[in-house]
């Protein structure tokens, strides 16, 4: 079951909502398939330069896809805006990779937010942030609040 988790600020109106986790149709086998009309990917990462580089590492270097993928938050380190993405991180012999993600408005690369909290399981809980150390995108003050609740999205 995926959660929800609602980002706010208390200094204006400042609110985005997003999925995090994984849902109950979100198998290893399904998140492998790209080509099937259930393949989940091409839906979840539009790019076709980052499937086709999946493929790639699933067919040529027999890639697998470890536990903690699933929909997280990621942030603009240039705009301060949050966005909601799905994590997936592939290991193969040599190395690993992460699907990278661009903020829409300023191009730079997203980097992901570590909330550690319950429901995220597959969260680094002793590198958990604190939110408020982020500005509120919109109005600038460090005055942001996160919540988190269990919801059946899928």
């Amino acid at each position: 079951m995926g959660s929800s988790c609602l980002i706010q600020c208390r200094e204006c109106f400042y609110m985005r909502e997003f999925m995090i986790g994984i849902g109950m149709m979100y198998s290893p086998n399904i998140t492998k398939d790209l080509d099937s009309e259930f393949a989940l990917l091409p839906k979840l990462i539009k790019s076709k330069e980052v499937l086709a580089y999946i493929r790639e590492l699933l067919e040529e270097k027999k890639a697998h896809i470890p536990f903690g993928y699933g929909h997280r938050v990621y942030r603009c380190p240039k705009c301060g805006e949050f966005h909601g993405r799905f994590y997936l991180r592939l290991e193969y012999d040599g190395g690993s990779y992460e699907v990278p993600y661009h903020c829409p408005e300023c191009k730079v690369s997203l980097g992901l937010v570590n909330f550690g909290t319950s429901g995220s399981d597959y969260l680094d809980k002793e590198k958990a942030i604190d939110i408020e150390q982020y500005p509120c995108p919109s109005c600038g003050k460090h005055s942001l609040q996160y919540s988190e609740g269990m919801i059946l999205w899928d």
